[in-house]
């Protein structure tokens, strides 16, 4: 990426919002760099999901890929309202892993080229997947590296905040995380960390404030942040 590059990284679903934009349970946040739109995850309700990109100034026509993390009903629901979207120009890529069944991997293949990661994988120029992490619940991350560290976005961290820095580490130094972090303790978080953002499904977001002071904000729908990379 060059010197001028800009990840603009925007949340699109979650259980909190700023005044303007709706709730509902599940996560999806969209990633945008040099023209090239990436959205992590769907949430539970894609009408949800239109109406608050709507009013970020996206349309679902603009999604380039979807990044799905795992699974579960609340990152996956919204994804039929993205792929049947009439303003597609082109089949949606849909990076998924193997913890996805045989047969949802099928039916999304019907309208959309899928994408399937096993270890750590390069998706678009300095952007990343963790590679397919956790036994029980099996999810991946996405890391964008920049010349100061790593950007690490989380569905719900189920393998553990910990594991998924750990893999991200080995790409680039995390400096900031943002995602749902589940039940995982305070202890997993680096002190290095410049920024925490926790959302959606995170136990300890009240602990988090407490250990890291201001370097933690809770996830909103329409918040935005962006990083120099």
């Amino acid at each position: 990426m060059s010197d001028s590059s800009l990840l603009k990284l925007s949340i699109a679903y979650d259980s909190e919002a700023l005044e303007g934009f709706e709730t509902g349970w599940g996560f999806s946040a969209i990633l945008s760099i040099e023209g090239s739109n990436i959205l992590f995850d769907c949430g539970w309700d894609g009408h949800i999901l239109r109406r608050n990109l709507g009013r970020m100034g996206y349309s679902l026509a603009d999604i380039h890929t979807v990044f799905l993390s795992h699974p579960h009903w609340d990152h996956v629901g919204g994804l039929p309202e993205v792929l049947q979207d009439a303003g597609l120009l082109e089949r949606v890529e849909v990076i998924l892993h193997e913890g996805f069944s045989e047969r949802l991997r099928n039916e999304i293949a019907r309208k959309a080229t899928v994408v399937e990661i096993t270890g750590p994988r390069e998706i678009a120029p300095g952007i990343w997947s963790t590679g397919v992490l956790g036994k029980e619940v099996k999810e991946h991350a996405l890391v964008v590296t920049s010349s100061s560290g790593a950007i690490v976005l989380t569905g719900c961290a189920h393998p553990g905040v910990g594991c998924i820095l750990d893999r991200a580490a080995e790409l680039a130094k995390p400096t900031s995380v943002i995602g749902g972090f589940h039940a995982s303790q305070t202890t997993e978080f680096p002190s290095q960390l410049q920024r925490i953002v926790a959302c959606h499904c995170t136990e300890k977001k009240n602990d988090l404030m407490m250990a890291f002071a201001s370097k933690v904000s809770v996830g909103m729908v329409g918040a935005s942040y962006e990083f120099a990379l």
